[in-house]
């Protein structure tokens, strides 16, 4: 077989990126308990700045367990090859997508963020492999939001979001599967 048909490209995940998403996600969570401690301080309604405390405390609070993990993961963050892609990049990731699976790219901005969108043939076979019912939630909401149950963002890895759309688009039409109908 030819070195062009067998390819890998390893995106490894930041620690530099990580580092500040931990910082982010530990402030939320020091501001959480600080709405639960004095929720007269906010507004006339405390309760409602009580639940508010708590659900950025919990939500916060799982966001930096998991950046910690990733802190100490030492696969690739993002995998390119001639069989598809691999996604270990954030907390709802899918893990490996062959390139047959994908029905279509684009680009999605959610604020400032800029994430790649991956359109597949089977969103509900993707939404059900999720491994726990808050990653199924997530890409349920996603699929019904977006029209897709995968968004990629480089958050977390040591790439630009342009370089990594135009390697997965690269991977997809050397894959040959794009001109299907």
């Amino acid at each position: 077989m030819d070195t062009e048909a067998n390819y890998a490209i390893e995106i490894s995940l930041s620690k530099i990126k990580m580092i500040a998403l931990l910082t982010g996600a530990l402030l939320f969570v020091a501001a959480g308990i600080w709405f639960v401690k004095h929720p007269e301080m906010f507004s006339k309604s405390p309760l409602l700045i009580t639940i508010i405390g708590y659900a950025s405390i919990v939500f916060f609070g799982v966001c930096a367990l998991f950046v910690v993990s990733k802190l100490f993961d030492t696969s690739p963050g993002f995998v390119i090859d001639s069989n598809g892609i691999v996604d270990n990049s954030s907390m709802f990731s899918v893990g490996f997508i062959p390139w047959v699976d994908i029905a279509g790219l684009s680009t999605l901005q959610i604020g400032r963020q800029k994430m790649i969108m991956i359109k597949v043939q089977d969103p509900n076979g993707y939404i059900n492999r999720q491994p726990n019912a808050l990653s199924r939630r997530a890409a349920s909401i996603n699929y019904r939001m977006y029209g897709s149950p995968i968004i990629v963002s480089t958050a977390a890895l040591r790439h630009s979001f342009e370089g990594l759309y135009d390697k997965i688009n690269e991977g997809w039409q050397k894959s040959g599967v794009t001109d299907r109908d």
